[in-house]
């Protein structure tokens, strides 16, 4: 896959997450804290806000990088999304699966993400090997 390809789809996930907490933050918070509530869950609202700023900010960083040419430019792009994109997915996976949290959307946003730019960072370093020889 190409990394412009790889990059505009994290976009488009990363802009479903983001649009989905700007604009149904209370949704989005009752869905993964279902037992919150009072100032607790209007301090989790808040935080959405914010979680969702990083998220859109990280949209725009991908779309603005997918125009980067060089294979040794998109090596290293594709190489960081697959580790930064991995850590998150594990992480939402762990509190998960010991329920401190509801995180099955971005277990699989993640995951896809980590994937995709895991399959283009190889695909990419294969290129360059074949080209060397």
């Amino acid at each position: 896959m190409l990394p412009k390809t790889t990059l505009t789809i994290a976009s488009l996930i990363g802009l479903i997450f983001s649009l989905t907490m700007f604009l149904a933050p209370e949704f989005v918070t009752r869905e993964q804290f279902p037992n919150s509530e009072g100032q607790g869950f209007a301090d989790l609202v808040t935080l959405r806000y914010a979680i969702a700023s990083l998220i859109l900010a990280l949209v725009i960083i991908s779309y603005h990088l997918r125009d980067i040419t060089g294979h040794a430019f998109q090596i290293h792009i594709m190489r960081g999304y697959t580790l930064a994109f991995g850590v998150v997915c594990l992480t939402n996976l762990a509190l998960q699966l010991t329920g401190k949290i509801s995180a099955a959307p971005p277990i699989v946003g993640t995951g896809v993400i980590a994937v995709l730019s895991f399959l283009t960072w190889r695909s990419l370093v294969s290129r360059t090997k074949e080209e060397a020889k």
